[in-house]
């Protein structure tokens, strides 16, 4: 392991702070404005010093555990000739030339809440001179983009390497996100060697094999346009040069967004593209193995890659965009407060990603799909071939397994997704795509000549619509479902009909919940819906699906206007009184320890008793206290429960560590979407037993994360910590993450619960349009499926709103569907409780159960607290106050006491 493993581990000693009124600036300055970092700050950042072998034995293990997902996570997204892979040895290097920025400053991570250190994390150049890779780079280009970075001058002169710089280590710096290239005239100059050549014709000399990388950063704040995320003129200028001077291109993409690389197809050079994302700590060294061979490339995409951003139907409704592709503003409406009042409308409906351009390709004949798709959702090449059928369906309790058979045709072993689609029946009364993802599997390697066996298996119900107009509820519809084996999501291997001869229908009349609810699900959104002009197969390319807002949807109706706002109901009001008063501050006559509760089931009368013997002061403090811990009741046995932020490590940092008063810094893990990209559900179990070791070795209890809210668009800054487009592939990872962790008694806060797919104007009331379908088939799936199957004891509500309610404080979100419908037990914390819209009675009232009152610790505790206290003391909002909050105790309390469970 080339990196320093002391770099990560911390000794458990206090910390010494600036001033309390500086770090609140700093705090208040990164939070709001996401782009300052202060030299004083710079401690939460720094170095750290091995303490126990504990946390020696994680460091390693964590970071072997990178490799193995980063090894089966890159996706080869082309390979023509089949150039890849390169032979090398240390006897005999092969010799390559790396060109961009990006090949020396190559992210790792990006920035924000997730943010860490990744000044040791291995850079390409050492991944690929390495053992690991063997290959034998060219030192004057590297000398020349080291040089170019760090003084903007063009030299070859041998320069001592730059530390890693990413967005990750300057928390979001917008600067960062696009990185200037070195200019196409300095390998024209025939003045940086003695004997007159150019740089270009040394190059040429040395090797017919470049290697070019391009990414693009991301962070909290931060939205890439269209323009953004196509090539820049530099990027432009210096692919055209190396593509036309050298025989062989290698395209290394270390972008997580989607980028637009309708440039291929001018430059037959480019022979390979690979597409590595955010790599963790020393993820490259997987790039070198993929290189050279000694890897089988695995990975699969996450994202439809499209020739032009602009054809997504989302493009026009994400924000306000010129015909070139910037951003012109914001979608505010125009009578509400300045700095309140943005609205997001999701028209394409349930069209995201693939199920857009697969479905549009089935049904219009006009259209035409090779030109819109470069790679489709799914995609992913070998070093070898497989041949894949299916063998034999069977039903059995309403559950349908297919085996399919795959054999290893090549002569290198491989490893193989095996991905199950569905077409269902299509009456115009639900929409629904045509294709479908419904399950996969990764198969182990498999030796070439060699055949395995592999049955996927689903529910039937897994194949329902949701239908929000008619029965409100979810539907399957009598018809032949097709159920096709794909080797990607545009590509059918083989398939088999499953028919089914009348509707079922979940609802209370006709066929009862699904087998995986607790009760039927129904609408709890209606007032989001607001526009109704949701995209249909009707392929309407004059709807706001495809055009966007139109004017009069800039002026806010009184109902937004009035949502702005939230009136506390009286105890009066909600047919409350005295009688209805819990009891509270109880004396028993032996005090329940939380240690007696950690084996009692959650609706155990038992927990209302332990429950009862919080104090007043007690049920609002731990509320309150959220800020990266929970409350310590010493009296009651209840641990403080240290929590830190971060999708890629659970780390202290800029936000948590003067909170928690620690400095644990565990290694950064790959990106979220290089853990889907695996395809691969042990991957996601592996990285968050991972994560529990390293929370084990800190102290750590809690983790908020990880965050799985869909790529809508590519034009999210935080699509980095999120999975993917499609939100069974994102659930089904993302809840093998939850359990991992939570194997090793770690409270995982999924996030950021719901539909926050956007960061401008998040903070500012954003108001969310959609309609039920899409959001509970699309953006709702993950976190459906990290309760269900992972058993997530944690969930961070959204900054946005959902319709006329902010998520934070909506019942039908929080209360009917994460309780009541999934059976969620666990507690709701709010993302960063500092903005005005986010009302704390609101949020306790409706479901919420703790306040990230970050605000009310720099002010030395008075916060939330505090106004739920004076409600509890108020005759005229007692008694749901009182109630409220000790429903929230018990939701913490019963997490808290299940962090001790390791099995």
């Amino acid at each position: 392991m080339e990196t320093n493993g002391k770099a990560r581990m911390s000794k458990k000693k206090k910390i010494t702070l600036i001033s309390l009124s500086s770090i609140a600036v700093l705090f208040i300055g990164v939070l709001i404005y996401g782009f300052v970092i202060t030299s004083s700050g710079y401690w939460l950042l720094a170095k750290f010093q091995p303490d126990t072998e504990e946390q020696q034995l994680s460091y390693t293990s964590a970071v072997e555990t990178i490799e193995k997902i980063t090894d089966e996570a890159f996706v080869l997204m082309q390979n023509t000739d089949d150039f890849l892979p390169i032979e090398t040895s240390a006897e005999e290097k092969a010799k390559i030339n790396v060109f961009g920025t990006r090949s020396v400053v190559t992210l790792f991570n990006s920035g924000g809440s997730t943010a860490t250190d990744v000044t040791n994390a291995v850079k390409l150049e050492d991944a690929l001179q390495s053992e690991v890779g063997n290959f034998e780079l060219n030192q004057d280009l590297l000398h020349l983009h080291y040089n170019f970075y760090k003084t903007g001058k063009v030299s070859i002169d041998e320069t001592a390497a730059p530390k890693n710089r990413s967005d990750s280590e300057i928390l979001g710096e917008e600067t960062n996100l696009i990185l200037p290239e070195v200019p196409t005239s300095a390998y024209e100059d025939n003045s940086l060697y003695s004997d007159g050549k150019t740089i270009l014709e040394h190059a040429q000399d040395f090797s017919d094999t470049a290697l070019v990388v391009v990414g693009r950063g991301g962070g909290e704040m931060v939205d890439l346009s269209a323009t953004d995320l196509q090539l820049t003129e530099e990027e432009a200028e210096m692919i055209d040069v190396v593509s036309t001077n050298f025989e062989n291109v290698i395209l290394v993409v270390n972008s997580v967004n989607v980028m637009q690389l309708d440039f291929l197809d001018d430059y037959p050079a480019i022979k390979s593209v690979v597409w590595m994302g955010f790599p963790g700590e020393s993820g490259t060294k997987s790039l070198a193995r993929i290189l050279n061979g000694t890897v089988n490339p695995s990975g699969r995409l996450v994202d439809t890659w499209v020739s032009d951003m602009m054809s997504i139907p989302a493009a026009n409704n994400y924000k306000e965009i010129d015909s070139e592709g910037n951003w012109t503003g914001s979608n505010h409406y125009e009578n509400a407060p300045e700095e309140q009042g943005y609205f997001v409308q999701y028209n394409e409906g349930i069209y995201v990603g693939y199920k857009y351009f697969e479905t549009r390709h089935a049904t219009d004949e006009a259209y035409n799909y090779e030109e819109e798709v470069l790679f489709p959702f799914g995609h992913g090449l070998s070093y070898t071939t497989f041949e894949k059928e299916i063998v034999e369906m069977n039903i059995e309790e309403d559950e349908v397994n297919l085996r399919v058979a795959v054999k290893n045709n090549g002569d290198v072993p491989g490893k193989e997704v095996i991905q199950i689609y569905y077409n269902p029946p299509y009456t115009g009364a639900i929409e629904k795509s045509a294709v479908n993802l419904v399950n996969f599997d990764k198969t182990n390697e498999i030796q070439p000549g060699d055949t395995e066996i592999y049955t996927v298996s689903f529910d039937i119900e897994d194949m329902a619509s949701y239908d929000y107009e008619t029965n409100k509820a979810y539907v399957l519809e009598k018809g032949d479902y097709e159920l096709m084996l794909m080797d990607d999501s545009h590509t059918e291997l083989d398939s088999e009909i499953y028919t089914l001869n009348e509707d079922i229908i979940f609802n209370e009349e006709n066929d009862g919940s699904r087998s995986t609810d607790v009760q039927v699900a129904t609408n709890q959104f209606e007032d989001a819906h607001h526009i109704d002009d949701y995209l249909t197969r009707e392929w309407d390319e004059t709807s706001r699906a495809f055009t966007g807002p139109e004017e009069a949807d800039f002026t806010a109706t009184e109902e937004i206007l009035d949502a702005l706002t939230y009136e506390v109901p009286t105890d009066e009001q909600l047919g409350l009184n005295a009688d209805d008063m819990p009891a509270h501050s109880q004396e028993l006559e032996k005090s329940i320890m939380l240690s007696e509760m950690a084996d009692v089931p959650y609706d155990d009368p038992k927990w209302d008793e332990f429950v009862s013997q919080l104090t007043l002061e007690e049920l609002t403090n731990v509320s309150g206290t959220g800020a990266y811990q929970l409350l310590e009741i010493e009296r009651l046995g209840v641990p403080k429960t240290l929590q830190p932020d971060g999708t890629m490590a659970i780390a202290s940092n800029i936000y948590s560590g003067p909170i928690m008063g620690t400095e644990g810094v565990g290694v950064t893990y790959p990106a979220p979407a290089m853990i889907a990209a695996t395809w691969n559900p042990d991957a996601g179990y592996l990285m968050g037993e991972s994560v529990g070791n390293e929370a084990q070795a800190f102290g750590y209890s809690g983790w908020f994360a990880p965050a799985m809210n869909i790529h809508r668009t590519p034009f999210n800054g935080r699509n980095f910590e999120y999975y993917s487009e499609d939100g069974v592939l994102s659930g089904k990872i993302a809840a093998q993450v939850v359990k991992g962790a939570r194997d090793k008694g770690v409270i995982t806060y999924m996030k950021h619960f719901a539909l926050n797919e956007r960061e401008d104007g998040t903070r500012s009331s954003l108001f969310t349009w959609s309609n039920e379908q899409a959001i509970r088939e699309i953006y709702l799936k993950p976190f459906e499926l990290a309760v269900k199957e992972g058993g997530t004891l944690g969930a961070m509500s959204s900054f946005n709103y959902i319709g006329l309610t902010w998520a934070g404080g909506h019942d039908g979100l929080l209360n009917q569907v994460l309780r009541n419908e999934w059976g969620f037990e666990g507690l709701v914390i709010t993302d960063a409780h500092m903005y005005p819209h986010m009302d704390p009675m609101q949020m306790l009232y409706n479901g919420g159960d703790v306040s990230l009152d970050v605000m009310a610790i720099w002010s030395g505790g008075d916060g939330n607290n505090k106004v739920w206290l004076a409600a509890a003391q108020d005759p005229a909002t007692q008694v749901n106050t009182v109630t409220n909050l000790q429903r929230a105790s018990k939701n913490v309390l019963y997490a808290v006491s299940r962090t001790w469970k390791t099995e």
